[in-house]
């Protein structure tokens, strides 16, 4: 079986809706996680577990309907192309809605600082 041969034409149109974050023509990430998510779809594309296109349409999906015009920035990218992944991992029944909203509201807490008692701001 022949993997499948992805097209990040639509992607690398810079200016285009899902263009990827660039510097000087290379990818960039502001954190490791933004590249191990970009890493799992090329790989999950690459072995056949859904098509580019597929998981493009849920991008730029979520791109619109976020209101956030500048996806040049990696930060803010990057979180929509994870909720791009989300729902297409959904929709394909890989991973439960309800597991999802499970680990999405651990993930928030954490995130919020609010998992310790002592007095002081982050």
């Amino acid at each position: 079986m022949t993997a499948p041969t992805l097209d990040f034409a639509g992607l690398d149109d810079l200016g285009g809706p899902v263009a990827l974050p660039r510097s000087n023509g290379e990818l960039i990430f502001d954190a490791p996680w933004q590249g191990r998510l970009f890493g799992l779809v090329v790989h999950m594309c690459e072995s056949g577990r859904f098509e580019w296109n597929d998981f493009k349409k849920h991008l730029i999906e979520v791109i619109d309907g976020s209101g956030v015009d500048d996806v040049c920035d990696p930060s803010i990218y990057y979180r929509q192309f994870g909720e791009a992944f989300t729902r297409l991992v959904a929709e394909k029944d890989y991973v439960s809605a309800d597991l999802i909203e499970q680990r999405s509201r651990i993930e928030s807490e954490r995130l919020s600082h609010n998992d310790h008692d002592h007095d002081h701001h982050h």
